[in-house]
């Protein structure tokens, strides 16, 4: 180096120069050469393409020999010793086990022979040369993850595959330490696999920091083998009674399956509630949405499991019959939920309604009939110093609405809970209309039946606790009864304009729109045939609200249409702030049942569903959700649970305690704490290492100690079906790992090729060595031969 010009090292790529000192003697050497080039060669003889490279040649030899006066060296950056780590991980799950087809070992014995040798003293042959440059790091992953001397620990014992969580699990071990490369020996079929796209982008959103990672895919993608497996199990609830569940099943079949295959749904007592078979006509691997309707499951939470099976006597085994069943949670809700009727009057449409509830433990119908309207005192002749109503001379006078007085309307209470429930009419204060009704049904009643501060009621009723007004058809219902310009007239679905000189809708029929098809309450049977059969014997209806338009935002679910040909909404609904609201516009829909007894039972069908719509998605004052999370080693559930006063606002001075009951029985308590991002919000969470499900109770407390609320919910955990879901190597997720952190994909066969790939990366931690050049005989042959050639050259031209 020269040190006056404190100069750094001249490094050219991987080429350095030892003798910096004597780069002036070079230069020197270099300019003075090419001065006796210019000069010699200025009159030589020769001439064209022959002098230009003879200076070539000649020049060359001369700039190698100045270049030897400063010793070139080679640098060569290789990995320090034992001074990176390299991660290999082992798939130890389950599924590993299963040897596939004819195959006389499985994926997991292949894995372990590949990873331990003859012996843990004598490891095979790749990882001794991978031991040789890194420091090794053996875990094994079924669940979690965790760290071993060396690889005999492995079993396949877990009904877990976590590889996204092992993954993350490792880069957070070693996230500031120098990690060269992850390698990971699976079959693919990891119980995590959600989590993938979340890991996907985390990698591509810090690319720098990003290991990458080599799969090694264990197992044979050629397997013939024969299984049935259950894919994914959508359940959704309904309110069409004939179909309360509603299954949406992913059946999975590889192999041949000559005859039919039976997916069938049982419950907890291994009766079967519903059946289907299906086809797999094809060879290989192949899947089937299968949807299965089921009727007969209980209210409440309900445990099902969800199989499929060979149905030919004689099949021949499958793989596994691991996968053949998934257990599911259906929660249909705990009832009786209560649904407040007020009607003007009297009717036949309160006695069928009466009936059909009467039939459904779920449903509770409690009624405020008014039979007189409220009269001034001068129109009735009573006995001298009477001044309660005559209609109710005689009753005990003691009961205060047995003697109603004259300027009173004269009301009945039916199905009340207790003595004092509706005592003064139509609750007056949110503390007793809110939690004790989900829906209110308003049927041939007038708006002056309501003082104003009842009607502004209804409205919070519904936009602010979440529940629903529904409005019946009758002469004193919509526009009779002067609804319009009223807080309930805004909130309904349709426009209550005044509809001038109108003739009767007479011989109405009933139809269903686009709409209303789509809904499942509002059909009474399954196929669209049967329905519109059954649509077309219905009676005409003669009493009609003639509505002329909706709100924007309303859906019309039905219509009618009369003798005139007029067309006018049947069924309106809409969503209106937290809850809903409907508009039924026929006032004599109970002569749909006056037909036939069929006819009645259909009325009553309808009546059902109708309600329980209305009181669907109605919050409770205790309200519990579960949010379940599989991306970790255990799989963990979230529990939030809402509590809300008597007027439905959050409720934070209470206690929510939770009682978590096992399939087994077991139970364990947990205390919900107070969230600190909402009011009224109480959480908690429950890990589980391996059960099969568990239902999870809450209960919520005043400062008494008194329990004012509960809800439940549950879960259904199937880590064995989850681990066989799949058999066979799964490459896809790990090629998409491996393009995201910058590997390689390998199969079990390639694995001794490791060494070669890894010895080409960008090490974490390297050295520096040299190789000198300025005496290596190649470069004096170069030069020499550079000499030789112009010689060589001068010579042919005659010109020595």
């Amino acid at each position: 180096m020269l040190d006056f010009f404190q100069a750094p090292p001249i490094t050219l790529a991987s080429l350095a120069f030892a003798n910096e000192a004597w780069g002036w003697v070079a230069v020197a050497f270099a300019v003075a050469s090419v001065a006796v080039l210019a000069l010699t060669y200025w009159s030589s003889p020769l001439r064209g393409r022959s002098k230009f490279l003879a200076i070539g040649l000649k020049g060359t030899g001369l700039i190698l020999l100045a270049l030897a006066l400063m010793e070139p060296v080679k640098l060569d950056e290789l990995p320090k010793k034992h001074s990176n780590d390299l991660v290999v991980l082992a798939d130890n799950s389950a599924g590993m086990a299963v040897a596939l087809g004819d195959a006389p070992s499985s994926p997991g014995d292949d894995m372990r022979e590949a990873l331990a040798g003859a012996s843990p003293e004598t490891p095979p042959a790749w990882m001794r040369t991978l031991g040789d440059t890194f420091r090794l790091r053996p875990f094994l992953f079924d669940r979690g993850v965790r760290q071993g001397t060396d690889f005999s620990e492995l079993d396949f014992s877990r009904h877990h595959s976590a590889l996204v969580d092992a993954l993350r699990s490792v880069d957070s071990r070693f996230d500031r330490r120098p990690l060269a490369a992850t390698i990971v020996l699976t079959d693919g079929n990891a119980t995590d696999l959600k989590a993938l796209e979340f890991y996907l982008s985390d990698l591509e959103a810090d690319e720098e920091s990003t290991v990458p990672v080599y799969p090694v895919l264990v197992g044979d993608p050629t397997a013939d083998f024969r299984d049935l497996a259950i894919g994914r199990v959508d359940a959704a609830t309904t309110q069409f009674e004939d179909a309360r569940i509603t299954l949406e099943i992913e059946a999975r079949a590889r192999g041949r399956f000559p005859e039919l295959v039976e997916v069938f749904a049982r419950n907890d007592k291994d009766e079967i509630l519903a059946s289907k078979t299906i086809a797999f006509p094809e060879d290989g691997e192949q899947s089937q949405a299968v949807r299965l309707r089921l009727s007969a499951v209980p209210p409440g939470i309900s445990f099902l499991t969800v199989g499929i099976r060979d149905a030919a006597e004689d099949a021949s085994p499958e793989l596994t019959d691991r996968n053949n069943e998934h257990r599911i949670v259906v929660n249909q809700g705990q009832g009786p939920y209560r649904v407040l009727y007020v009607s003007g009057r009297p009717n036949w449409e309160y006695k069928f309604l009466r009936r059909a509830i009467s039939e459904d433990a779920e449903l509770d119908l409690v009624g405020l009939v008014r039979i007189a309207k409220r009269e001034p005192k001068f129109e009735w002749r009573g006995r001298s110093g009477e001044s309660s109503n005559p209609l109710f001379r005689g009753f005990n006078r003691d009961i205060p609405e047995e003697a109603q007085r004259y300027d009173e309307p004269v009301l009945i209470r039916l199905n009340t809970a207790t003595p004092e429930e509706l005592r003064d009419g139509f609750p007056s204060t949110e503390e007793e209309l809110f939690p004790a009704y989900r829906a209110v049904v308003l049927d041939d009643i007038e708006a002056e039946f309501f003082t104003q501060e009842k009607l502004n009621l209804l409205e919070k009723f519904v936009s602010q606790r979440g529940g629903t007004v529904v409005m019946l058809g009758g002469q004193e219902s919509f526009q009779q009864g002067g609804w319009n310009n009223t807080p309930v007239g805004r909130m309904l679905p349709v426009y209550l304009d005044p509809l001038g000189e109108k003739t009767p809708a007479l011989e109405a029929t009933y139809d269903l729109t686009r709409e209303g098809w789509l809904e499942p309450w509002m059909r009474l049977r399954t196929g669209q045939e049967e329905e519109n059969i059954r649509l077309a014997h219905m009676a005409a209806f003669y009493s009609i609200n003639q509505i002329q338009a909706i709100k924007p935002g309303a859906s019309i679910l039905a219509t009618v249409v009369d003798s005139e040909e007029r067309s006018f909404p049947a069924l309106v609904t809409q969503r209106y702030g937290e809850g809903k609201t409907a508009a039924l516009t026929i006032g004599d829909l109970w002569r749909w049942g006056m037909k036939d007894a069929e006819q009645q039972a259909e009325l009553a069908k309808t009546w059902r569903q109708f309600l329980r719509w209305a009181v669907a998605e109605v919050p409770s004052r205790v309200e519990m959700s579960l949010t379940e999370l599989d991306e970790g080693a255990l799989p963990l559930t979230r529990v939030a649970v809402r509590v809300r006063g008597e007027s439905f606002g959050p409720q934070d001075d209470a206690t929510v305690l939770l009682t978590v009951t096992d399939l087994d029985g077991k139970k364990t308590s947990l205390a919900a704490e107070p969230s600190l991002d909402e009011p009224g919000l109480f959480t908690a969470e429950y890990l589980s290492e391996e059960s099969g499900g568990y239902r999870i109770d809450a209960e919520a407390l005043d400062g008494d100690g008194n329990v004012f609320g509960t809800d439940a919910d549950a879960r259904a955990l199937n880590p064995e079906a989850d681990e066989f879901a799949r058999l066979g190597p799964n490459p896809e997720p790990l090629r998409r790992i491996a393009e995201a952190t910058g590997g390689e994909l390998l199969s079990l066969s390639q694995i001794a090729t490791l060494p070669a790939l890894l010895q080409n990366l960008d090490h974490p931690v390297v050295e520096i060595r040299e190789r000198p050049l300025w005496h290596a005989p190649w470069m004096f042959l170069l030069a020499l031969a550079c000499f030789l050639g112009e010689w060589a050259l001068r010579r042919r031209q005659g010109v020595l």
